[in-house]
């Protein structure tokens, strides 16, 4: 199994960070290659064309292939939300269709489709948390059971806080049996589960690098198929995604074709000296370490959570619908106030909301985080 990759992070001795599902930190590396981009814009003399293109296009390639995608396949963006847009302005919805939706689903990936249900006459369906927790069974008979035609499925492998896994090929050969489009979150899990796009084949993929994948904060890629690839409108329009763009007369002619595949969805700006090298980065670490058995250390990491927390009586019983790579754990009550508190001081970092503990360990944890954890939670647990 591989081992702790915590001496490549910057990680203060003494402190336990289980928080990846809500910010990752970046390696050392990608410090470094920060520093080093930040510098470019100190020296704008020494830049030339390439300076605009080598660094999207490598970063765009490392991204493709977590996801099994030609570099093609990929447009640069600046966040999930971005990329949502852009599925939003091209997927096509028709008057009293309906858009389907998990409850309580990641607003990057909620408000825009409300927006288009109203702007076009349809209805957003909301999907209500099962009582069985089997979120892909109720997609799927929401889907079959809808008031109208399904226009677009909002989907996802997993509920974004809840951590309940939805079996995203079921969900996908659903949507396409309705005639739908398939627009997928990959924010919380692109880099912690091994995936190949093409076994879903989504209508767009969306995925921030910030979270599992190590990345920085404003950097996100969009997937888009063949179809959009071929047709899509971009939100924006710049040199960068025409052709002949990296012509150095590029400014002279007006030029009405896009650059070949999903390039054409790139946002504008997108060679960003500082945010790219800290990207490519990480993602060359992620390369390397290989999605597979990164997933099967955090997993293993997960499973420790589960069972301390089963020891300690925080729990009643391991969730059978969890995801490998996220624990989240509901304690009803059977902590006493001020945990986060003591949490905090003692230098171990989790996610908190109401009853619920989510805890999203990376390749930089070790053992002793998990039960340094565990170690404050059962000094205050009630009763």
């Amino acid at each position: 199994m591989l081992e702790s990759q915590r001496a490549l992070f910057a990680l203060p001795d003494g402190l336990s960070y289980l928080d990846c599902a809500y910010m990752s930190p970046i390696p050392k590396a990608a410090i470094e290659a920060g520093a080093r981009g930040a510098a470019v814009k100190a020296a704008p003399w020494t830049m030339t064309i390439h300076s605009y293109y080598d660094e999207a296009e490598e970063a765009r390639s490392l991204a493709a292939a977590v996801i099994g995608a030609a570099p093609g396949d990929v447009a640069v963006i600046g966040a999930t939300s971005y990329g949502m847009a852009t599925a939003a302005k091209n997927v096509v919805v028709a008057p009293d269709s309906v858009i389907v939706m998990m409850e309580n689903e990641h607003p990057s990936h909620r408000y825009v489709w409300y927006e288009l249900a109203a702007d076009r006459g349809a209805r957003v369906q909301v999907v209500p948390k099962p009582a069985d927790g089997d979120w892909t069974r109720a997609m799927i008979d929401a889907i079959a059971g809808a008031a109208g035609p399904v226009a677009v499925v909002a989907g996802t492998l997993l509920h974004w806080f809840e951590g309940a896994a939805v079996d995203i090929r079921a969900l996908a050969a659903a949507t396409r049996a309705a005639g739908a489009a398939l627009v997928v979150d990959g924010t919380q899990w692109v880099g912690a589960v091994p995936f190949e796009v093409t076994e879903i084949q989504p209508d767009f993929l969306s995925f921030a690098t910030y979270k599992f994948l190590l990345g920085p904060y404003r950097l996100a890629f969009l997937y888009a198929s063949d179809r959009w690839q071929a047709e899509g409108r971009p939100l924006e329009h710049h040199a960068w995604h025409r052709i002949n763009g990296d012509a150095p007369d590029f400014y002279v002619e007006t030029v009405p074709g896009f650059k070949p595949g999903a390039r054409r969805f790139d946002m504008g700006q997108r060679s960003d000296f500082a945010v790219l090298p800290v990207a490519i980065e990480s993602l060359k670490l992620i390369d390397r370490l290989g999605v597979p058995a990164i997933h099967q250390r955090i997993a293993m990491l997960n499973d420790r959570v589960w069972r301390k927390a089963l020891d300690c009586g925080l729990v009643d019983r391991i969730d059978p619908r969890r995801v490998p790579h996220i624990a989240i754990l509901d304690m009803h009550g059977r902590l006493r106030d001020g945990v986060g508190a003591a949490l905090r001081s003692a230098g171990v970092h989790v996610t908190m909301r109401g009853s619920k503990m989510r805890v999203s360990p990376h390749v930089y944890n070790e053992e002793a985080d998990i039960d340094r954890l565990f170690a404050v939670l059962s000094a205050h647990a009630a009763g």
